[in-house]
């Protein structure tokens, strides 16, 4: 499986894909606020992103498009 990997501001996103039984890839993403001064580096998941798509590139590709705008956009979803 492939994992694509970026550093975004103070953020590390990883974006993978989960192949689904029914031949589709669900989209998966972890993001990583990176440790400053005495804070300790703090994670938060998305497993289970939908929709699935027909390729792993077009899931993986779907989590970092995400990642990307919750790092920029302070997105109230991202708690880290």
């Amino acid at each position: 499986m492939a994992i694509h990997r970026e550093q975004r501001g103070q953020y590390l996103i990883e974006a993978s894909a989960f192949h689904l039984p029914d031949n589709m890839w669900q989209p998966r993403l972890t993001m990583t606020r990176m440790p400053q001064g005495k804070a300790l580096a703090r994670i938060q998941g998305f497993p289970g992103l939908s929709p699935a798509f027909e390729t792993a590139t077009a899931a993986i590709g779907f989590a970092v498009d995400l990642g990307r705008s919750l790092a920029d956009n302070g997105s109230s979803r991202l708690t880290v």
